[in-house]
C-alpha cells in the first residue's frame, strides 16, 4: 500500500475516506490564522504540510507548463494553445503583467514562501523545549520548510529576476516590497537553506512525499549548475547518484507507468490523489500534450487515450532528436499509433475496434498512400516547425491538431474519459536528471571523459535490447549542444527546457533555428517574465518595486 504524505487543504469541509492503510492524514491549518495551534511540534508539522500544498500550485498545472516549455526550441503551441493563452508561447506584445497564468504562479509561490517563513520562525520558540525525539523532528521540519522555500524562490528568480525577498513571516496586509538582486537571493536564501536541509534531513522517509537529504542535494546540484558553480554541482549530483536508495528504472517507459509511479528513480514528487476531495488543485498535465485523436471516425474519448486539450506540440527539433531504431525513449515518451475503439470508415475502409485507426510517422509519406490507407496516416513535414500535418484532411483545420502525443502524464485512473481531475503524482526531481547535471558540470570543468561516462549510463538505460553499444558515445562527441540534445531526449516535457536555454545562453540561437513561432517576437527582455500587475498595483512604494524592463 502507498504510505504517503497526504496534504489536506482547508475548505468548507475536509475529510478523507482512506483507501490505503498507514497513510498519513492531517489537517494543516494555515499558520498565519492559527496562532495558538502551532505551539507544539505536532502542530508545527501540520503547518509544514500546508507549505507542501503549494507544490500543487505549480507542479501539474497548465501555468507551469506554459512557463517552462512553451516558446522553447522543443515545444510550441498546438491548436488548443492558440485558443488559450498564446502570449507565453509566442512572446507577443500582449505578454503583460495581467497574464493570469503568470499571476497564479507568482501568488502560489509567495503564499508557499510565507508559510515556510512562518514554520521556520515559529520553530524557534520550540527549540530546547521538549525531548530529543521531538527536537529531531523539529530539526527535520525546519529542514523541509527551508528546502521548500529554496525551491519556491528558485523558480521565482529564474522566472522573474530580482524579486521581493524575505525570510520573515508576514502577518496581515503588507504594502511595501523591494526588488532584491538575484545573486543576493541565491547567496542569502536559496543556497543556505539547501545546505541546512542537506546537513539536517534524513536519508530516507517513511512518509512518501516528504523531502529528504538526497532531494536537497539534488536541488542544490540544479541550483549550483544554474549559477555556474560547476564543482559544487558535480559534487552534489554525484552524492545523489551514489546513494543506494535510488536507481534508474529500466526500461525507460516503465518510469511513466502510473502503476509504478512510486519507484527507485523518483526523488521527490508533488502528491495528488484518486480522491478528489483531498486537494483543491488537480493535476491536469494529462490533457496538455494529447493530439485531437477523437476527430478520427474510428476513435472516441477513452480513459486509455485521455482527454486531449491539444496545448503543447513538439517542434521538428524535438521529433528529430530520437533514433527510434535504437533509443527506447521515443516509444517510452510518445504515442504514435491509436487502435480503433469504435467502428468507423476511413478512406473507404471499414475500421473496427482493434484495427489501426491513426498512425503518425516522422518521415514523409506520399499523398496517394495517405489517401488510400485504411487509417489516418499522418506524416512529417520538415518545412513546418510543428512537424505534423495532414494536408488532405480538412476536419477542424487539420493544422496543429495531430502529432506524437507525450505519454509521460497519461492518467487512466481518472473517473471518466472527460474528467480533467488528475490523480497521478507530479515529478519534481528524478535520478536521471542528476546524471545529466553531472555530465554538464564535468563538461564545463573540462572533463569530457567523465561527462561521456555519465551520459553513457543514461543512454545505456535508454537503449533498446541489444542496442546498448550503438547508443554509446565517446568523449569527442561531448559538447554543450550534445548535452542539451540529450536533455531533450531524456527529459522531454518535464518542465525544464525554458530553464535549460536560459542557463546555457542558447535561448535566442535555438529558437531562431528551431521555433520561428517564438523567434518572431522574442527579445532579451523575455528572459524574465513581467511582474504581475496585481503585485505592482498593491505596493505603496512603486519606485522601489517597478515592472521588469520592456513590459
Amino acid at each position: 500500500m502507498k504510505n504517503s504524505l497526504k496534504i489536506l487543504l482547508l475548505a468548507s469541509f475536509i475529510f478523507f475516506l482512506g483507501s490505503c492503510e498507514n497513510t498519513l492524514i492531517e489537517d494543516p491549518k494555515n499558520l498565519t490564522t492559527a496562532d495558538n495551534y502551532y505551539t507544539t511540534v505536532d502542530g508545527l508539522d501540520n503547518g509544514l504540510k500546508a507549505a507542501y500544498s503549494h507544490l500543487r500550485d505549480f507542479y501539474g498545472q497548465e501555468s507551469a507548463f506554459f512557463m517552462t516549455l512553451a516558446g522553447t526550441d522543443l515545444w510550441t503551441l498546438g491548436f488548443g494553445g492558440f485558443t488559450n493563452l498564446p502570449d507565453l508561447g509566442f512572446y507577443t506584445p500582449n505578454l503583460l503583467g495581467t497574464n493570469n497564468l503568470i499571476t497564479s504562479v507568482w501568488d502560489g509561490f509567495y503564499r508557499g514562501i510565507n508559510q515556510c517563513n512562518a514554520v521556520v520562525s515559529r520553530s524557534k520558540d520550540l527549540i530546547g523545549q521538549s525531548d530529543s525525539n521531538d527536537q529531531n523532528r523539529l530539526t527535520a521540519i525546519i529542514g523541509e520548510a527551508r528546502f521548500l522555500r529554496a525551491l519556491y524562490y528558485f523558480h521565482l528568480v529564474q522566472q522573474f529576476g530580482d524579486v521581493h525577498f524575505s525570510l520573515e513571516e508576514t502577518i496581515g496586509v503588507e504594502t511595501e516590497a523591494f526588488r532584491t538582486p538575484v545573486a543576493t537571493i541565491y547567496e542569502e536564501g536559496i543556497v543556505p537553506d539547501l545546505q541546512f536541509s542537506i546537513d539536517n534531513l534524513p536519508e530516507t522517509t517513511d512518509d512518501y512525499g516528504r523531502v529528504t537529504k538526497p532531494a536537497a542535494q539534488a536541488l542544490m546540484a540544479r541550483v549550483q549548475l544554474t549559477v555556474g558553480n560547476w564543482a559544487e554541482a558535480l559534487e552534489n549530483a554525484e552524492n545523489v547518484i551514489g546513494n543506494n536508495n535510488y536507481s534508474l528504472v529500466k526500461p525507460y517507459g516503465e518510469l511513466w507507468n502510473i502503476n509504478n509511479q512510486i519507484n527507485s528513480e523518483v526523488i521527490l514528487a508533488a502528491q495528488y490523489s484518486t480522491d478528489v476531495r483531498i486537494s483543491s488543485r488537480q493535476n491536469i498535465s494529462h490533457v496538455l500534450f494529447i493530439a485531437h485523436y477523437f476527430y478520427n471516425p474510428a476513435l472516441e474519448y477513452s480513459l486509455e487515450y485521455g482527454r486531449g486539450h491539444n496545448r503543447f506540440m513538439p517542434t521538428n527539433k524535438l521529433l528529430k532528436l530520437f533514433d527510434s531504431s535504437i533509443d527506447g525513449r521515443w516509444d517510452g515518451s510518445f504515442k504514435t499509433v491509436w487502435l480503433a475503439n469504435t467502428t468507423g470508415v476511413i478512406n473507404g475502409h471499414t475500421v473496427n475496434p482493434g484495427d489501426t485507426a491513426m498512425k503518425i510517422v516522422t518521415y514523409p509519406i506520399p499523398d496517394p498512400i495517405q489517401e488510400t490507407a485504411p487509417y489516418w496516416y499522418i506524416d512529417f513535414n520538415d518545412n513546418w516547425v510543428g512537424g505534423m500535418t495532414y494536408e488532405s484532411l480538412e476536419i477542424g483545420g487539420g493544422l496543429r491538431r495531430w502529432w506524437p502525443s507525450l505519454v509521460k502524464y497519461y492518467d487512466p485512473w481518472r473517473t471518466d474519459p472527460l474528467a480533467t481531475h488528475g490523480t497521478r503524482d507530479a515529478p519534481i526531481i528524478r535520478l536521471g536528471e542528476m546524471y545529466l547535471i553531472a555530465a554538464e558540470a564535468a563538461y564545463n570543468l573540462g572533463n569530457n571523459d567523465l561527462a561521456a561516462e555519465y551520459i553513457n549510463i543514461i543512454r545505456r538505460r535508454a537503449a533498446l535490447e541489444g542496442k546498448e553499444a550503438e547508443m554509446e558515445i565517446s568523449p569527442a562527441d561531448i559538447s554543450l549542444d550534445f548535452i542539451l540534445d540529450e536533455r531533450g531526449r531524456e527529459l522531454a516535457g518535464e518542465m525544464d527546457r525554458w530553464y535549460d536555454l536560459k542557463r546555457t545562453g542558447k535561448f535566442l540561437e535555438y529558437i531562431s533555428l528551431y521555433n520561428p513561432d517564438a523567434a518572431e517576437n522574442f527579445k532579451p527582455m523575455h528572459l524574465v517574465r513581467p511582474i504581475p500587475q496585481t503585485q505592482i498595483d498593491r505596493v505603496s512604494n512603486p519606485g522601489d518595486f517597478s515592472q521588469n524592463p520592456g513590459y
